[in-house]
């Protein structure tokens, strides 16, 4: 009697401890892409931020690059703006980033994906966030802001993307 209840656990354990192998694959394969053959091997982060008026057709500024550097962009590409606004001002009115701001309605468009590059496969882009803030030209939405809003969506989308749709790159 003693016997047999030995081998029966065995059998059972012997079982639970195979079988378990197979679940352990599926419990911690979040980080792998399943495709038919080859493997990723490459993975981008870019955001793209598009900057419309109040006819929310012709982008006031259109940018898209990699996701650590937009931020970077779109200051430079605003500061820009203000050297250029600055050519026809006199020199007690000039402005700089943290005093120049929207005097019209804005809408900032967020948009941040990831694109696969696999061994096999066609290029897979995956739309990770898409944002969109609205603000009204009464509410003198600077420049700097605008940046500043940036560096924090920017360390937002990186920390998204390591934690749940990285199959390289984990922190």
């Amino acid at each position: 009697m003693k016997n047999a209840l030995i081998i029966a656990l065995g059998i059972i354990t012997g079982a639970i401890v195979i079988g378990g192998q197979s679940f352990y694959h599926l419990l911690t394969s979040q980080n792998i892409v399943n495709v038919a053959s080859g493997e990723v091997y490459d993975e981008q982060l870019t955001t793209t931020v598009t900057i419309t008026g109040d006819d929310n057709k012709t982008p006031i500024l259109m940018i898209t690059d990699a996701t650590d550097q937009i931020a970077k962009d779109v200051k430079q590409e605003l500061m820009q703006m203000v050297v250029d606004a600055n050519k026809t001002l006199p020199a007690h009115e000039k402005m700089r980033l943290e005093t120049a701001y929207f005097d019209t309605n804005v809408n900032i468009e967020l948009s941040t994906e990831v694109e696969y590059h696999s061994q096999y496969q066609k290029d897979m882009q995956l739309t990770i966030d898409e944002t969109e803030l609205p603000h009204h030209a009464s509410e003198q939405y600077h420049f700097a802001e605008a940046v500043d809003m940036l560096n924090t969506y920017v360390s937002k989308m990186d920390t998204i993307y390591h934690q749940s749709d990285s199959f390289i790159y984990k922190i």
